[in-house]
């Protein structure tokens, strides 16, 4: 089902991390909570989240990088376990069991590098889908690492993470955790004083094809979710960012 349009950009204004380029949004909380009205937004230290009770994971999760964002001596902490901040109940450990999916993160651990504790926070299962292993030790590891690479040559990347969740391909366990049917990953860039965008939709499935080939629109993204991003971000050039496809451009700005 198509949601009403919501702004979600502002949620990474109220988390506990400077953010660059601040002077460039309108970020009233009297806006967001307008444009959230229907949505709880959960916080964390490094990450928030919507979560879908219905499929039991989260419909979003965004997440801001820069480059002293990974530390290499904070280890993988892998204690995947249910997450208590979620009123209605997440899923549980049991609904993987035995399930032939892995828990794949959609805020990825090797993204939450600040701290033992938002290492740990990346376990919760508030931010797992389930993914097939070929996909999540695949393509979308690879995408993880590449938004990494370029979150070193910027000032700062935002990003928002998420299943496709119409038409699951499966659901599974005790509580009915859906499959999603494909996965995708919105991102905007500050280096200096430009700004780019980018978006990917990857189905869910092994992939050997080149990432650039599932580069797409943040204006797709949002059509098919019924969300608006950045409604906040006041950008003369809009449009442009939102509506390019194009990896050279959201790199190197042409």
């Amino acid at each position: 089902m198509i949601h009403p349009l919501r702004c979600l950009f502002y949620i990474l204004l109220v988390s506990s991390f400077p953010v660059h380029g601040q002077s460039l949004l309108d970020s009233t909380a009297k806006h967001f909570n307008a444009c959230n009205e229907e949505e709880t937004i959960v916080h964390y230290s490094y990450f928030s989240l919507v979560y879908n009770d219905s499929a039991e994971q989260a419909e979003w999760v965004a997440y801001r990088l820069t480059s002293d964002h990974f530390n290499s001596g904070i280890d993988r902490t892998n204690d995947f376990r249910e997450d208590t901040m979620i009123v209605s109940g997440s899923a549980a450990l049991e609904d993987y069991w035995g399930s032939g999916y892995d828990r794949g993160h959609l805020a990825p651990a090797g993204s939450m590098k600040r701290s033992k504790g938002s290492m740990s926070e990346s376990f919760l299962l508030s931010n797992i889908s389930p993914q097939l292993a070929s996909f999540n030790r695949g393509v979308w590891k690879r995408l993880e690492e590449k938004i990494r690479f370029w979150a070193e040559r910027c000032d700062s990347l935002f990003v928002i993470s998420g299943p496709i969740l119409d038409n699951p391909l499966a659901v599974i366990g005790p509580n009915k955790v859906a499959v999603p049917s494909a996965f995708f990953k919105t991102i905007v860039a500050f280096k200096g004083d430009q700004v780019t965008g980018i978006a990917f939709l990857i189905p869910h499935s092994a992939s050997s094809e080149s990432l650039y080939s599932f580069a797409t629109s943040i204006d797709k993204i949002e059509e098919i979710k019924g969300l608006d991003f950045y409604c906040n971000l006041n950008e003369e050039n809009i449009d442009a960012i939102e509506t390019n496809e194009s990896v050279k451009v959201f790199v190197f700005g042409e």
